[in-house]
């Protein structure tokens, strides 16, 4: 029998099936027991190196998502972190199409921004519609946004360094990260459907003046988190809301990029997803050591995780 020449075939196999055998494993904050096991099972199928960095993935989804469950943010200045997010209406247009609503919010203040409200906007239009608003309001040091196509595309990316802005992306596949913005959206729908009421459908033009008018409603409405005050009124009337220059967006950049490569040396990973867990963890903490935010612990989850989720 001749044999052909080159390596021979791999057997195919059900990654989904692979990835389900990696999340039993019994994940701890450095290891993963099983994992040499899983490996002796795969060996045939996939490579130690790829096999290893596929767990060490799944162990570090863990620990973020388990850490964020532990911990909630509370936003304390107006003008430093905003955050984008889109959804979908729950109300289709007349025509059937799909409603989209692109949400921006500062989060500091819950003060929304006039939003984006009708067909799926491409990232040529968000990158316009931001830095309209930057120039109009004046741009944060930071911004929240998920990792959707449109909301990092080029130009997006372009009026960000234009006006210094660091870009702070969710976590892939874990949208409580970005849970106010989350919240915002909830907010945004209901008031749209309650100003829609038993209305017929619309088009996706006669949509906007509708979430306009919602968003108008929410920032004049009186928060208990704002200490009774409205959105609007700790937005544009927040005496020490902060300003910073190109130079210290710059030093404020490179505070963190040398936080960063410190985080990094002491996790002794390198690879991309540990690059952009490191620079949230840098952002979060330099916040909170500047009094732009405060961490509170969810005392509803268990203390036995505290040991895991240490930073």
């Amino acid at each position: 029998m001749v044999k052909r020449p080159g390596p021979k075939k791999v057997e195919l196999f059900d990654l989904a099936l692979l990835k389900g055998d990696i999340h039993s494993l019994d994940h701890g904050c450095k290891r993963s027991a099983g994992a040499i096991g899983l490996y002796g099972r795969y060996r045939q199928r996939v490579s130690r190196r790829e096999l290893s960095r596929m767990v060490a993935q799944v162990r570090h989804d863990l620990w973020v998502d388990q850490r964020k469950n532990l911990l909630r943010i509370e936003w304390l200045m107006p003008g430093v972190v905003w955050a984008m997010d889109a959804t979908e209406h729950d109300r289709r247009a007349a025509d059937g199409e799909e409603i989209h609503l692109h949400n921006t919010q500062d989060l500091g203040s819950r003060y929304k921004f006039l939003p984006m409200a009708g067909g799926y906007p491409v990232g040529e239009e968000i990158a316009g519609y931001l830095a309209d608003k930057f120039f109009r309001f004046g741009p944060p040091l930071l911004l929240k946004r998920d990792n959707g196509g449109n909301m990092n595309h080029l130009a997006v990316n372009e009026v960000l360094s234009e006006f210094f802005i660091l870009p702070l992306n969710s976590p892939a596949y874990y949208a409580p990260y970005n849970g106010a913005i989350e919240e915002s959206q909830g907010e945004l729908k209901k008031c749209l459907r309650d100003k829609l009421g038993q209305a017929p459908s619309c088009s996706r033009e006669q949509i906007e003046p509708y979430a306009e008018a919602a968003v108008h409603d929410l920032n004049h409405r009186l928060r208990g988190c704002l200490g009774g005050k409205t959105s609007c009124q700790v937005f544009f009337h927040s005496g020490n809301k902060p300003t910073f220059t190109k130079r210290e967006r710059r030093d404020i950049y490179d505070c963190l990029m040398e936080q960063v490569e410190r985080i990094l040396a002491e996790m002794n990973q390198f690879g991309q997803a540990a690059k952009e867990s490191a620079w949230r963890i840098a952002v979060e903490f330099w916040l909170q050591s500047k009094g732009y935010i405060k961490v509170h612990i969810n005392r509803k989850v268990s203390p036995n995780l505290t040991p895991i989720l240490a930073p």
